[in-house]
């Protein structure tokens, strides 16, 4: 775990906002196209799984034991309602009970954020590294922001979304204009083009053997003001290195 850095957290009525189950299906898809044959047994675990969604539809699609690992209380209950396995833990320091075969990490790596780039950069690298030794590969499902500026988007979002000043400034413009509402206002939000995420991977000690790219979703006119060029939901299969990368800024 990496204690000297808190980790910023959403506020209960923001974290009901993901309540949902709009992307399962693609996420489900994506790993049964990169891991169904690849000789996985165990548990798969999904961090951060929320309500349940992906590791219910993964079950049953795929006859698979799955497990959920998530902060929110209201989230687990609803999973064992839902007949899946869910324990409240904490991604960071997540408890491993030696069953796991593959550890998921779908839409959640762009939520673990600090109070500045490097803090959240150590915690989004912390997370992945958890699981080195512990679980034969990780699936990771996450956005891509691809901006027209080097990796600027990503790094505009978290520095309006993680100032109270401009998040402040971010509510009363979307209160006009929809496109620039967003329920991570005051905690932040980061996200990252693909070689940003591959980069930060390899510091967590793992590297990208298998991969689908997503279709580009619309753009709005006021969102390309960020810079934005392409956004997109990409999944990797991610496996051991020899060594761990040195973690940078």
């Amino acid at each position: 775990m990496v204690e000297a850095i808190a980790q910023r957290q959403l506020a209960p009525e923001q974290i009901e906002a993901f309540y949902h189950n709009e992307f399962v299906e693609d996420q489900v898809r994506d790993f049964r196209q990169l891991l169904e044959d690849s000789g996985t047994q165990g548990v798969i675990v999904d961090i951060g799984g929320g309500c349940g969604f992906f590791a219910k539809r993964l079950a049953d699609a795929a006859g698979r034991h799955t497990r959920v690992i998530d902060m929110d209380p209201k989230s687990v209950e609803t999973c064992q309602q839902l007949g899946v396995e869910a324990r409240r833990g904490d991604a960071l320091a997540p408890v491993i009970e030696g069953d796991e075969d593959v550890a998921c990490f779908n839409l959640i790596l762009h939520h673990l954020v600090g109070r500045t780039e490097r803090e959240t950069r150590r915690l989004q690298i912390a997370a992945v590294a958890a699981w080195r030794g512990r679980a034969r590969r990780i699936f990771v499902n996450e956005y891509i922001y691809e901006s027209f500026l080097g990796n600027a988007s990503g790094r505009l979002i978290f520095a309006i979304t993680s100032s109270s000043v401009l998040s402040f400034l971010g509510r009363q413009v979307g209160r006009v204009i929809p496109a620039f509402r967003a329920n991570t206002f005051g905690v932040g939000v980061r996200f990252r083009a693909r070689d940003e995420w591959v980069r930060l991977f390899a510091e967590a000690g793992y590297r990208v053997t298998s991969m689908t790219e997503g279709e580009p979703e619309p753009i709005s006119p006021p969102l390309r003001t960020l810079l934005i060029k392409t956004i997109r939901r990409d999944s990797f299969v991610l496996e051991t290195t020899q060594t761990t990368g040195r973690s940078s800024n």
